[in-house]
């Protein structure tokens, strides 16, 4: 991939290409206001001295520091002295694509949907990893070769597993790691259920009681590990699972029952909450 020297156009190749790009940056170029994008967002800094404005929260840039921005979150990087170089790397991130590649078992977009309180957008690492980070950037920059397009979405898969163990880990502070092994099992084997389930009118007494776990501790333990609420979740998996059936040809009188959902009443809000759009309407426009 070849790597670009300004902020703008690495905003503008990644969503042209509904995929990812890289720009290594040594002087401010482009957006220097407060500012959002339709991508996600890592920001990489090389050297400090800055302050960095995400939604309201000030955080002072330090070399080593890593941030993590969805395409809701404004942003902007302030006190500029351009006498001084500010390097960094920005990777942006077609939110799509990152789905395509995540799994029931390994969410790829935590570190951007991931926003419990105390929530930091920034994390320090430590010397080993800036250079494993710095290396997968490397890997990333390769430009050319037979096979480099399946090395290119391999090595992306990888950096992005590296990034969301370190966020996870980030997330349970001081939890030992039996404790962090058990909590990731866990949300893990929560979110199975739900998938293999999801056909069914799921409910957090019925999911707690069979993972032997009150109801509250059950909301926690899922809202620390997803970012966000198990019902939210089924509500969204089901969606997408309508969104597929849909595209596959199903009348929506059979798919609101194959989705779990009791009426299709309770469909049709939560459908076109989610899309912005009926059913019938999705429907239509997916088979014309």
């Amino acid at each position: 991939m070849k790597v670009l020297t300004s902020y703008s156009d690495g905003i503008d190749h990644c969503m042209a290409s509904r995929y990812f790009s890289i720009a290594h940056l040594h002087k401010e170029s482009g957006i220097l206001s407060m500012h959002s994008h339709q991508c996600y967002e890592f920001y990489f800094s090389i050297s400090g001295g800055r302050t960095f404005l995400i939604d309201e929260k000030n955080y002072r840039i330090e070399p080593g520091n890593l941030f993590m921005i969805n395409q809701h979150e404004k942003h902007q990087v302030l006190q500029m002295d351009t006498s001084a170089p500010h390097e960094r790397y920005a990777v942006f991130i077609d939110p799509g694509y990152l789905k395509s590649i995540s799994t029931p078992l390994t969410d790829l977009t935590y570190c951007f949907t991931h926003r419990p309180e105390k929530f930091s957008h920034r994390i320090a690492l430590n010397q080993s990893q800036q250079r494993r980070l710095t290396y997968y950037i490397n890997k990333l920059s390769t430009e050319g070769g037979f096979g480099q397009d399946v090395e290119e979405r391999s090595a992306f898969a990888e950096f992005m597993v590296f990034i969301t163990k370190m966020t996870i880990d980030a997330s349970l502070g001081d939890a030992t790691k039996d404790q962090r092994q058990y909590f990731n099992s866990k949300v893990a084997d929560i979110i199975t259920y739900i998938h293999h389930n999801i056909d069914s009118p799921l409910s957090i007494g019925e999911i707690a009681a069979h993972f032997y776990l009150s109801s509250s501790y059950l909301c926690r333990l899922f809202k620390k590990g997803t970012g966000t609420t198990i019902n939210s979740y089924i509500t969204t998996r089901r969606i997408e699972l309508a969104q597929t059936l849909l595209s596959g040809g199903y009348s929506v009188n059979e798919v609101y029952s194959m989705c779990g959902f009791n009426d299709y009443s309770n469909f049709f809000k939560a459908f076109t909450k989610k899309t912005g759009i009926s059913p019938k309407k999705y429907a239509q426009n997916s088979l014309s």
